[in-house]
């Protein structure tokens, strides 16, 4: 291996946390491996915008999925980074002499404002964990003041600080830059230093995260409001080659849309922006579609506590985790837990009363739960995990919103809302602009009646074969619901037998 190719910087690098973060094995294990169809379609937006083919830089280049694309589309100066220098040496033996290889870490190389491109997949915090080391946060715009800053959110910086003006990055990110409200500042850096071009929201076919491709370039001027951001959304290889092909003709499509720079300060989330699913145009036009913020007394997040003052009691306020939450109502069966009253886990404002509906804002495979709170039984205190939904009844029975939560119509909705790495989250901004089919009262009381009914056969199923029963006349009861949605009428098929 030439030793021009594999510079070997003279630092230190100890045998820390952020060192094992990036030892070979975990990349060649997948954990932070990037398709090759997201590479070359990254790679590819150098071509589709005619940026100079000079300098491209991929600072935390781990297996070199980027280089060999890199080096494939002709770039005539490659360097990769990366702080783990065996990774680096197999990988000499993949690419082409003139691709120079640097052991360092990727945050902290000296050289800046040189690239024509700049390319790659930095770590996440979801896997590494957030950085605290003060010498790293002060050298950031980002991270100066801050106790911690997560890694991908240094290497953004980095990214716009590697590119020389006019120069463009490429880079993936998770969900949360694009859409939680503490990513603000981010997406505030972002807006005064880059000029976005396209954000592109990948599915978790491509990795088990929700991520977004930011696109943009470094640019000091021409900043418009109105200038035109392409978002698109892709479910897998042929949905990128897609994507391109509506940028390249500048038109819109079922996965892609412009919209203007000013409406994308807030939220720059794809499916934020996107019209809402088709399966919203099935339902009957004659049903109104409310927007859930509509249709709310309040909306908030319950409350707990961590370490010390996690306490449970044998007797006490009932406390309602995420996990006893189910589609047939809360079965405390599950995980039943008190809280002494007066204790650091007695939460006032996280109180529920008969009538409220919880929905789980958080978990892959939790998030998007809803329950009816039925009885004072069930009445407790909240996890953190879960918001309280108290409504409108005049308008909406709580009984038939989660029922309704149970049918395709709203579960779609839901999955573009998801955000998050790792674990998922939907925030509250995000759930009240739920749309809910709204039929009358009468109608809805047919359905509110089933639920009940349902959930108090829950505690009489004592065995799997019960329970599938129950279950069974659950879905027929979603199915019923969708059927009088579309413009069906009900049947009463789905009512329960274990009910007199």
């Amino acid at each position: 291996m030439p030793d021009q190719q594999l510079r070997l910087f003279a630092e230190v690098v100890s045998p820390s946390q952020k060192l094992r973060h990036f030892a070979s094995k975990e990349k060649i294990l997948g954990q932070f491996f990037t398709p090759k169809a997201i590479a070359r379609f990254m790679v590819a937006w150098a071509e589709l915008l005619g940026i100079p083919k000079g300098i491209a830089i991929d600072p935390a280049c781990g297996d070199g999925v980027f280089l060999k694309e890199l080096v494939a589309a002709g770039f005539e100066h490659i360097l990769g980074v990366d702080i783990d220098d065996g990774i680096l040496r197999k990988l000499a033996n993949q690419v082409p002499a003139a691709v120079e290889l640097r052991q360092a870490d990727g945050l902290m190389t000296s050289q800046e404002g040189f690239a024509d491109f700049v390319v790659g997949n930095p770590p996440f915090s979801a896997k590494y964990g957030r950085v605290k080391d003060r010498s790293i946060l002060n050298c950031f715009a980002l991270g100066k003041g801050r106790r911690s800053q997560a890694p991908e959110v240094l290497f953004l910086e980095k990214f716009v600080r590697l590119a020389k003006p006019g120069g463009l990055i490429a880079i993936i990110l998770p969900e949360g830059v694009f859409a939680s409200l503490p990513m603000q500042p981010v997406r505030d850096y972002i807006a005064s230093h880059l000029l976005p071009l396209a954000v592109i929201s990948l599915s978790r076919r491509f990795f088990p995260a929700k991520t977004s491709i930011l696109i943009a370039r470094k640019e000091l001027y021409g900043r418009a409001s109105d200038w035109p951001v392409f978002l698109g959304t892709a479910e897998d290889e042929a949905g990128l080659n897609k994507l391109l092909e509506l940028y390249r003709a500048g038109q819109e499509g079922d996965s892609a849309l412009f919209r203007p720079l000013r409406r994308l300060r807030a939220n720059m989330s794809v499916e934020f922006h996107l019209p809402m699913p088709d399966v919203l145009s099935e339902i009957d036009p004659s049903i109104p579609l409310v927007p859930l913020s509509r249709l709310l007394k309040s909306l908030r997040t319950g409350r707990t506590e961590y370490g010390p003052g996690r306490e449970f009691v044998p007797s006490g306020f009932r406390w309602i985790g995420a996990s006893v939450v189910t589609p047939l109502g809360l079965d405390f069966r599950k995980e039943e837990r008190f809280i002494r009253p007066g204790s650091p886990m007695d939460k006032r404002t996280a109180y529920t009363q008969v009538g409220d509906v919880l929905f789980v804002r958080v978990g892959v495979g939790c998030a998007g739960r809803v329950a009816a709170v039925l009885s004072e039984e069930e009445c407790g205190i909240a996890d953190d995990y879960i918001y309280i939904l108290r409504l409108n009844e005049e308008e909406i029975l709580p009984e038939y919103f989660a029922l309704f939560a149970a049918t395709r119509f709203f579960k779609a909705q839901i999955e573009r809302l998801k955000r998050g790495v790792g674990t998922v989250n939907i925030p509250q901004s995000a759930l009240k602009t739920v749309r809910v089919a709204v039929p009358l009262l009468s109608v809805q009381e047919r359905f509110a009646s089933l639920y009940r009914q349902l959930h108090y056969c829950c505690p009489s199923a004592s065995t799997k074969g019960t329970y599938r029963e129950v279950l069974a006349s659950f879905d027929a009861a979603v199915a019923e619901l969708e059927a009088l949605l579309e413009g069906g009428k009900t049947c009463g098929r789905a009512s329960p037998s274990c009910v007199g």
